[in-house]
């Protein structure tokens, strides 16, 4: 009882100078032990991790000779599916008759729905042919939509003792300086296909899948690259009462774009908020979009100082097999209806109009002809609110570049846009019609000092060429 009191006393006690240095040292000497643990506990923890993960590697070795014989028959079907896939949407020098990409992915289909009835399948395996399931059913429906705005078109253009004029816009043309270039861009950039190579004159033409109508994955519009002609006019000629030029050539990729591609290529990315504004090898203006369509080339984007007389122009060049709308504009008096937009491509500005030969309900699924009023035209007629959005989307523009002083950019890619502007040119549209001739119509434009024209095709002509195309 003594000693407890007394060791209590002791403990309430002021400390001395010499048992604070004590404490000092042993509460040191305790971190020290402390650390020590904790370090060897690590390394105990590391080794631990370690020799597990050799175990582990060492039961994986062994196990791979057992399942090599189950892995091989996987993997050669995940190899048959690719190389059928390759056949299917790679043009090939034999003809294809009408359903073949239906029909050879049907035939997948249910070999993948008779292996998935086998019980004796590992949950991998089974998950990786569900994916495949999946992903055939999709392109299916796919192509049986394709399939039918195919034999739609097919069935107008058949009907030659009609006297109203079908259209169906088959492709643009343009001309560049270095062909070779431009070709790659559209290829490894924009992920489009060649689909015939001209040695003799040197025109290249590339599409996102097939041009024919006689397929049901067929229907795709073509870009035809022809080497530059001098002699050619780009147009934007002060003299002319109406001028007119190619604003831009406008994609919707499903699977999106990779920057990396793009400088890849030669191309030139401006913009990348939303959507992309590309230049490429030649300076020929891009503007691609992620979204789904039927045929990833969805226009060109033409600038006029007059809308109208361009737009009546090009539809009497046409026999007026093409059909003129007005551009619809949405409304974005908000960021919220901003946000309520299917695409993050600025919206048509006031007072433009498109030309298609499909029905207004149908303009999606086809090749348009965009008309924009030029730039004077536009601020003239802005409202207060489109104003406002413009500037938005000039700070947008902004912030993704780089930040360097705003008038030396705008001076910068002014002259980009004059050097740029004679290395291509656009040379115009191909269309198909139910007439039984084929002819070319010049200088379809309202401005007359352009080399623009429409070349129409009888749909005999037009799948006479792609199949000598194929071959």
């Amino acid at each position: 009882m003594l000693a407890s009191s007394s060791l209590r006393s002791f403990s309430t006690a002021p400390p001395s100078s010499s048992s604070s240095e004590s404490s000092s040292s042993s509460v040191h000497v305790e971190r020290k032990n402390c650390f020590r643990r904790c370090r060897h506990l690590r390394n105990r923890t590391r080794f631990a991790a370690i020799k597990r993960e050799n175990e582990r590697e060492k039961r994986a070795a062994k196990d791979e000779s057992e399942t090599n014989t189950e892995l091989c028959c996987v993997s050669f079907r995940r190899r048959s599916l690719a190389s059928a896939l390759a056949s299917a949407f790679i043009m090939k020098s034999s003809p294809s008759f009408a359903g073949q990409v239906i029909d050879s992915m049907q035939k997948m289909l249910d070999e993948t729905d008779e292996l998935l009835k086998n019980p004796e399948l590992s949950s991998e395996e089974k998950e990786g042919l569900e994916r495949e399931k999946t992903f055939f059913e999709k392109q299916i429906s796919r192509v049986q939509k394709n399939g039918e705005f195919v034999r739609e078109q097919k069935e107008r253009l058949s009907k030659t003792g009609n006297t109203d004029e079908a259209y169906y816009a088959s492709g643009i043309r343009i001309a560049v300086k270095d062909v070779k270039s431009e070709t790659q861009f559209w290829e490894t950039a924009m992920g489009m296909r060649v689909t015939s190579i001209n040695e003799k004159s040197g025109v290249v033409r590339l599409a996102y899948g097939r041009e024919t109508l006689n397929e049901d994955d067929g229907g795709k519009a073509s870009i035809e690259i022809h080497p530059l002609d001098s002699s050619l006019n780009n147009g934007a000629n002060d003299s002319n009462n109406v001028v007119e030029k190619l604003k831009y050539i406008q994609c919707t990729v499903p699977f999106g774009i990779r920057v990396s591609r793009v400088y890849e290529a030669g191309g030139e990315l401006l913009y990348g908020f939303g959507y992309f504004d590309l230049r490429s090898p030649n300076g020929v203006p891009v503007i691609a979009s992620v979204a789904k369509r039927r045929d990833s080339l969805e226009a060109v984007c033409i600038e006029s100082t007059n809308v109208d007389a361009t737009t009546n122009a090009i539809r009497s060049a046409s026999d007026n097999g093409l059909s003129i709308y007005d551009a619809q504009i949405p409304e974005t008096k908000s960021e919220e209806d901003r946000k309520k937009l299917t695409s993050y491509v600025p919206p048509p500005p006031r007072g433009s109009k498109f030309l298609t030969a499909l029905q207004y309900q149908k303009n999606k699924d086809g090749l348009r002809i965009d008309v924009f009023p030029d730039a004077a035209t536009v601020r003239a007629n802005m409202t207060f609110q489109e104003k406002v959005a413009e500037k938005a989307e000039q700070l947008r523009q902004k912030a993704f570049s780089s930040g360097s002083d705003e008038d030396d950019e705008e001076e910068a890619s002014a002259g980009e846009d004059d050097d740029s502007q004679s290395n291509f040119a656009f040379l115009g549209l191909r269309a198909v019609s139910n007439a039984n001739e084929t002819k070319e119509v010049s200088n379809i434009g309202a401005d007359k000092s352009n080399s623009w024209s429409l070349l129409v095709e009888s749909l005999d002509a037009f799948e006479g060429r792609v199949k000598e195309q194929q071959q």
